[in-house]
Parts: C-alpha cells; sequence; structure tokens
C-alpha cells in the first residue's frame, strides 16, 4: 500500500513540474506572439505611412486636371502628369518591394538553386546599369577574375543583391565620381565588393541600414525618394544563401559594401 502511495506521490509530482514546464513554455510563445503582433502593427503603420503620401499627392493633382480640364495651360498639364508619375511610380516600386519581401519571410519560400558561372552573371548585371551611370556622369570600374567561377546559388535572387547594390551607389553618388566593383575568389567562398565615393553614411546608419523601413536619405541624388527595402531583401537573400554583409561607411567620402557566398 506504501508503495502505491509512494508511486502515486511520484507521478502527482511528474505531472505538476510538467504542467509547470509547459506553462513556462505557453508564457513563452505568448510573448512571442505579442512581440509579431506589435511588430506587424509598427509595420503595417509604416506601409500606410509610406503610401499614403504618394497615392494621396497623385489624386489631389488627378482632381485637379479633371476640375480644371481644357482650361489647364499645357506647362502646368505636363508638370501635374509629372507629379502624377512620379507618385505613382514610387508606389509601383513600393509595393513591388514589399510583394518580395513578403515572399522572402514566406514559411514556404525556398531557393531554385543551380551551378551557375558567376563571372558572367555579375558582368550581366553591371551591364544593366551602364546607361544609368553613363547619364549621371559617373565611372564603373571593375576588377574581376579572368576564369571562370561556378557557383551553386539561386540566380534571379543572387542577381537581385548584386542591382541593389549597385543601384544604390549610383543613387547615392554624385556626378564625375567612380564606383569599384570587384569580385574575389576563395577556396570555399566567393567575395563582391561594391564600393562608391558617394555621400556615405554615419556609424548610426551603418548599424540600422538592413533594417526594413529604415531611410538613411528620404531623398537621393536625383531626388528620386527612398523606399527603405533593398537592403532588407539583400540582408535575407543572403541568409539564404548561408552567405554574409560587410559594410564600411564614411560620410562625405563614399560605401563599401562586401557580400561573400559559399561556393
Amino acid at each position: 500500500m506504501k508503495k502505491n502511495q509512494n508511486k502515486s506521490a511520484n507521478y502527482i509530482e511528474e505531472l505538476e513540474d510538467k504542467i509547470v514546464e509547459l506553462s513556462l513554455q505557453l508564457k513563452s510563445k505568448n510573448n512571442q506572439l505579442q512581440t509579431i503582433q506589435e511588430e506587424n502593427f509598427v509595420r503595417n503603420r509604416k506601409v500606410v505611412h509610406n503610401l499614403k503620401n504618394p497615392i494621396g499627392v497623385a489624386y489631389s493633382f488627378s482632381e485637379i486636371l479633371a476640375s480644371n480640364g481644357l482650361d489647364t495651360s499645357i506647362e502646368k498639364f505636363e508638370k501635374y502628369v509629372e507629379v502624377i508619375k512620379n507618385s505613382t511610380d514610387f508606389s509601383i516600386q513600393f509595393l513591388n518591394a514589399l510583394s518580395k519581401l513578403n515572399r522572402l519571410k514566406s514559411p514556404s519560400y525556398a531557393l531554385n538553386l543551380a551551378k551557375v558561372e558567376y563571372v558572367s552573371l555579375v558582368k550581366k548585371v553591371i551591364s544593366e546599369f551602364n546607361a544609368e551611370a553613363e547619364t549621371k556622369q559617373i565611372s564603373i570600374s571593375t576588377k574581376l577574375p579572368k576564369n571562370q567561377i561556378f557557383v551553386t546559388l539561386d540566380k534571379t535572387e543572387i542577381e537581385t543583391v548584386i542591382s541593389a547594390l549597385i543601384q544604390n551607389a549610383i543613387r547615392f553618388s554624385p556626378a564625375n565620381t567612380t564606383i569599384s566593383i570587384e569580385v574575389v575568389e576563395h577556396e570555399n567562398y566567393i567575395e563582391t565588393k561594391v564600393i562608391d565615393e558617394g555621400i556615405g553614411m554615419s556609424e548610426l546608419d551603418v548599424t540600422n541600414i538592413f533594417k526594413e523601413f529604415y531611410v538613411v536619405n528620404t531623398y537621393s541624388e536625383n531626388k528620386e525618394k527612398c523606399i527603405g527595402l533593398g537592403l532588407a531583401i539583400v540582408k535575407l537573400i543572403l541568409d539564404f544563401h548561408k552567405g554574409t554583409i560587410q559594410v564600411n561607411s564614411t560620410l562625405n567620402k563614399g560605401t563599401s559594401f562586401k557580400f561573400s557566398i559559399p561556393k
């Protein structure tokens, strides 16, 4: 009888321990859920904030055109249409970037891996920016390996990474400066550098630039409004590739991005 009582006491003690353990796990999950809800609330507010202004501007100017009709001068008509176009362009770019970010954060997301010749990929992406750089009087200097380098990666996603870094370099660089792009092959990984002579960043900005919606400068050198999602997307893509990214910057002197991906 005493033996059965001991077993029963031990069993109850084990149950109590299990209940305490489950209770702590539940509390932890509840805290995680609350954090996610708070993050989503802040995120949604930022999405609304980023879209409300350009959509409102486009709507207001379209109303002016609709109200004034033929009474609007050609000069004003062209100006209003340009404002509407810029506002809607920003909204579309923002929604496309947000869609891309959400896709990367989806639980079902997976890389489409394949063996790719990396030097050719980099050259292809650079060629897409030559005209834009030339228009802004910016030189693009390259230092690429002469040999072929085959790397297993998601071609589309890594093109997005390289494009975003070159786009940022052009966006924040004044005329008569140089953007340097270098690829270095190591034994187990490939290193890519994008270095500009642009406006640079403070130490505080450097520690925050990979956060969603973080914007160093609201407008670029050519007065184009910045979205604040590009580098967050870059970081996620490289995380999926088990890669790394580093940034060094000095105000008014330029910025250097360096990312690495395993072969």
